[in-house]
C-alpha cells in the first residue's frame, strides 16, 4: 500500500529534473527535427522554388542590358535588389510560422512530460534551418547575381551571398520567435507584418538614409533589410 503520510525520509527524490543529460536531449531532438525537415518537402521545396522564381523573374529584366548606362538604370537595379530581398524575407518569415507552431504544440506536451527543455528544441531548430536557408540563398544568388549583370568577382559574390543568407536567417528566426511567444499563427503573422513593414520603410530605398530624421535613424541600423543593399 502507498503511504499517504509521506515524510522527507521516505519521499522519492530524483537527482535531476530530466531523466537524460542536456547533451543527450539536444542530440535526440535534433535527430527528430532533422527527419521532420527532410520529410517536409512542401516547406523546403517551396523555399527553393520561390528563390529560383524570384531570381529569374527579376533577373531576366536586366538580361539584355547587363551594364547600367545611366543613373536611372542603376536606381532600377538597387530597387530590384530591395524588392527581391523584401519578397524573400516575407516568404521566409511567413512560411516558418506554421511549421514552428506545429512543433511548438508538440513541445508543450513533451515539456509537461519532462522529456526535454526549451534549449534543446531551440538549438535543434537553429541547426536544422541553417542548411536549407543557405541552400535557398545559394539558389537565389546564383540565378540572380549573374543574370542582373553584377561584377563577376568571387569576393563580391560571396559577400552578397553572405548578407542574403543572414537576411533570410534573420526573418526565418524572427517568424519562429513570434510564434513561440504569441498565441497562434494569425497573431504572429500580423505582428510579423509590422516588422516587415518597418524593415521596408527603413531599408534606405523608400526613404534615403540622409532624409531620415535623427530620432528614427536607429531604425535604419536596427532593421536588417538595408544591409543586403
Amino acid at each position: 500500500m502507498l503511504n499517504i503520510n509521506g515524510t522527507h525520509s521516505n519521499r522519492i527524490i530524483f537527482p535531476t529534473k530530466y531523466a537524460t543529460s542536456a547533451n543527450f536531449q539536444r542530440v535526440a531532438v535534433y535527430r527528430k527535427l532533422s527527419k521532420i525537415y527532410w520529410r517536409s518537402p512542401g516547406y523546403n521545396r517551396v523555399r527553393l522554388l520561390v528563390s529560383a522564381v524570384v531570381a529569374l523573374l527579376f533577373g531576366t529584366v536586366f538580361a539584355s542590358q547587363r551594364v547600367p548606362e545611366n543613373e536611372g538604370d542603376m536606381n532600377s537595379r538597387v530597387t530590384s535588389i530591395y524588392i527581391t530581398a523584401l519578397f524573400l524575407a516575407v516568404n521566409a518569415q511567413n512560411t516558418a510560422v506554421p511549421v514552428f507552431e506545429m512543433e511548438r504544440n508538440m513541445f508543450y506536451r513533451h515539456k509537461a512530460a519532462l522529456m526535454y527543455d526549451q534549449s534543446a528544441i531551440s538549438l535543434a531548430f537553429f541547426l536544422c534551418e541553417l542548411p536549407f536557408i543557405a541552400l535557398a540563398s545559394l539558389v537565389f544568388c546564383c540565378l540572380w547575381y549573374f543574370t542582373v549583370g553584377f561584377i563577376v568577382e568571387a569576393g563580391k559574390f560571396f559577400w552578397y551571398y553572405l548578407f542574403m543568407t543572414l537576411s533570410l536567417a534573420t526573418y526565418t528566426f524572427a517568424g519562429q520567435a513570434l510564434i513561440s511567444v504569441l498565441r497562434d499563427d494569425v497573431t504572429a503573422q500580423g505582428v510579423g507584418s509590422i516588422f516587415i513593414g518597418l524593415s521596408s520603410i527603413f531599408a534606405g530605398v523608400l526613404i534615403r538614409p540622409q532624409m531620415i530624421n535623427n530620432i528614427w535613424i536607429w531604425a535604419y541600423w536596427l532593421f536588417p533589410l538595408h544591409y543586403v543593399l
